[in-house]
């Protein structure tokens, strides 16, 4: 890898670190661009930012696991594969079984409402293509903001189809 790539590896990898740590910590940003759903759980809308907490039992909701619901029952979200593949997991799942399986969630719901179909045509490309997975450049959280088209707040390293 030359010089040149190396430094923008490196800048992206620090801008989707940062991106991930100022979503969980600048209040600023949340406010901005989402509303807290109380009861969000019990009754979800398409683009439904889901938050679950991490299994590591970290304090608080820092490194939350993010999926969106896409209606009908499904979260779709993306898990790093096992093993060294840089190649992500994007996966459909039951929001009572991450729900039972990742424990309670907090609801946000963006702003200014969404397009539904907007959102439909990007959860399609998502389940289509491989999506690359980082734990700090493109996480899940990355993943969650492209799909609900916040992806400018999500860096670079994001699937353009995604956005």
């Amino acid at each position: 890898m030359n010089l040149l790539a190396q430094v923008g590896s490196s800048r992206q990898a620090v801008t989707g670190a940062v991106t991930t740590a100022g979503f969980f910590l600048c209040e600023g940003l949340l406010g901005q661009h989402f509303n807290m759903v109380p009861n969000g759980a019990a009754e979800p809308q398409p683009g439904d930012l889901f938050l679950f907490p991490l299994a590591s039992g970290g304090p608080g909701w820092w490194g939350a696991h993010a999926g969106i619901y896409c209606g009908d029952g499904e979260i779709i979200h993306l898990e790093g594969s096992a093993g060294m593949s840089p190649s992500g997991i994007v996966a459909k799942h039951g929001k009572s079984h991450l729900l039972r399986a990742r424990g309670p969630a907090k609801v946000l719901r963006r702003k200014g409402g969404l397009d539904v179909a907007a959102l439909q045509r990007r959860v399609r490309a998502a389940m289509e293509q491989p999506v690359e997975y980082d734990p700090i450049a493109c996480n899940c959280i990355h993943f969650a903001l492209a799909l609900l088209g916040l992806g400018h707040l999500a860096g670079a390293m994001v699937s353009p189809a995604l956005q």
